[in-house]
């Protein structure tokens, strides 16, 4: 083994590899996340949009997120580590995320805007338990992007 890549290992205790199937592991995840949080807004027909409305809105272009992380998850799938632009990603994900459900007065879909519609105290909590999932999601994804990426640059 050459002295940089035991070096590499040695800095983050974790090979390439490793890190790899965490990116595509947490990226899945947050896909997944992302999906039931997109069917929620569907679901409560509050601060939906086009293509399941007519009007065309920010959640028609928080849409494009998947035009973001799929094709990583496909270059990671493909053994590709990619971390920097995992990191992008997850970085613009947790911005849209917490502008919109969590900066000023006037954001565009409040916390109390998904509890509240529901009928059921269950379901409510249902849904913002989704919202939380994605939000600490795409947080891992960005320290594990970060780490793969810290890793990645010590190794050469």
């Amino acid at each position: 083994m050459e002295r940089s890549e035991k070096m590499g290992d040695e800095v983050t205790g974790e090979p390439r590899e490793r890190l790899r199937w965490s990116l595509l592991v947490v990226g899945s995840v947050v896909t997944v996340f992302g999906v039931l949080h997109h069917a929620d807004h569907v679901i409560r027909g509050n601060h939906s949009g086009w293509p399941f409305q007519e009007a065309v809105t920010p959640f028609t272009f928080s849409l494009l997120i998947y035009a973001l992380i799929l094709p990583g998850l496909y270059a990671t799938w493909r053994g590709r580590t990619v971390a920097g632009y995992h990191l992008f990603v997850a970085l613009v994900g947790l911005a849209l995320v917490f502008s919109v459900h969590f900066v000023g007065e006037e954001r565009e879909a409040p916390v109390s805007d998904i509890y509240q519609v529901y009928g059921s105290p269950a379901a409510g909590l249902l849904a913002l338990v989704v919202l939380v999932g994605l939000f600490f999601g795409l947080a891992a994804l960005a320290v594990t992007a970060f780490r793969a990426r810290r890793a990645g640059r010590s190794r050469g």
